[in-house]
Order: structure tokens, then C-alpha cells, then sequence
């Protein structure tokens, strides 16, 4: 929902990037389908920030949970890894199974590529993730055509953040493409997305809790 106040809104100026760099956090999302039904839920977090967003390593930790809040993939986290190395971007899945099966959860694009000095206008670079899964460089996601469109006061549950919208195109290995819309804010990142078809229409909608 987005509102025409932003008094209520939290301010997150005074944090550096459109990404969530606190050790130790968790943040958490809900997810809803095309019809607008319960889908399940994303839990991430936080496990390693080494560096910046030019060259960094980055560990997750996630928890896929479906409508009725069972576990998707078992009462272990899904362990995932990322290394950023002069600007470029990969993922590490060493649990194949569990990589299958939270595909439907977690949330897409290229957060790492998004620079500080966003504005309404502002092109930014396309931009492609190599997934290593196990010991072989097997899948790619692609995000081209992207753009930031509008700041908008964006209400989730989790509360109102002043946000950035980016759209892109997203192609990953097997899938898509998608027309993706997200909704950014300094110092957490993703708030909210839309992700669309290629028939336009919604495929999920991922919203901040916590």
C-alpha cells in the first residue's frame, strides 16, 4: 500500500546502501501469490558481512516456511554464500535440495549492484549472478533493462519506509523472463516486490514483516 504521508515513515538516511549490513539481523518476509493468497514465508539472516558492496563476502542464513508456517526445507537453515569481487556478484549453494526448494521463497535481484546515490531517472548498470552450485558455475540470473521509476512512502507490516521503486527484467536459468518491481530502502534493502509474468500478470508479492 503506498501512502501520501511520510511523517510516520521510518528515516533511513543516516544508513549507508540499500542493503542490510548488520551482523546478526534477521529480516522477514511474507509471501502471496498471483490470487493474493498466503504463499509462506522468507526468514534471512545476516550471517557475515566482510568488506563492502565493491568486494565482499556475504553470508545468509535462511528459513522457508510455507502458509501454514511449516518448515519448507527442514529444521536446518539453508546456508547460502555470495562473494562481490571488483563489482561482480556470485552465489554459493552447496545443498542442492534445499536450493530446489526455496526457490519459491526468497526474494530476487541484484541488491549488491544498487548504488548509494539512487534518484527517480536514474539507469542503473545490467547486471548477471553466476550460481555455483556445489563445485560448478551452473545457473545464471540476469537483470537487464533497469531503472529507478519513482520514491514512494511504501506501508508494509513491518511498518512505512521511504523507498525507491526498481524495475527490471530478470532471466534466470530455466525461468522467466520476469518483469520484477521492488521497493528499496537504505540501511534494509528489499521492502517490497512484485514479481510479474511474462503475460504481465502477478506471479508473487513479497512483503517486509520485520
Amino acid at each position: 500500500m503506498l501512502l501520501v504521508s511520510v511523517l510516520f515513515c521510518f528515516n533511513m538516511n543516516a544508513q549507508e546502501g540499500y542493503h542490510n549490513s548488520n551482523v546478526g539481523s534477521t529480516l522477514k518476509w511474507v509471501i502471496h501469490d498471483g490470487s493474493g493468497a498466503l504463499f509462506g514465508y522468507c526468514h534471512e539472516t545476516l550471517t557475515k558481512f566482510e568488506g563492502n558492496m565493491d568486494n565482499a563476502r556475504i553470508d545468509y542464513s535462511y528459513m522457508f516456511y510455507d502458509k501454514d508456517n511449516e518448515s519448507v526445507t527442514g529444521s536446518k537453515p539453508f546456508e547460502f554464500s555470495v562473494t562481490i569481487e571488483n563489482g561482480k556478484t556470485r552465489a554459493y549453494v552447496n545443498n542442492v535440495v534445499k536450493a530446489r526448494q526455496s526457490g519459491d521463497y526468497m526474494t530476487v535481484g541484484d541488491i549488491s549492484s544498487i548504488p548509494d546515490d539512487l534518484y527517480v531517472g536514474k539507469n542503473l548498470r545490467d547486471t548477471e549472478i553466476q550460481v555455483k552450485v556445489l563445485t560448478v558455475f551452473t545457473a545464471r540470473n540476469i537483470y537487464n533493462n533497469r531503472r529507478v521509476t519513482a520514491r514512494e512512502s511504501v506501508e508494509v507490516p513491518a511498518g512505512c519506509f521511504d523507498c525507491f521503486l526498481v524495475e527490471d527484467d530478470e532471466f534466470f536459468t530455466g525461468a522467466g523472463p520476469f518483469h520484477v518491481k521492488t521497493w528499496v530502502a537504505k540501511g534494509t534493502g528489499i521492502v517490497k516486490q512484485i514479481i510479474y509474468k511474462k503475460d504481465g500478470t502477478v506471479n508473487q508479492t513479497i512483503e517486509l514483516i520485520k
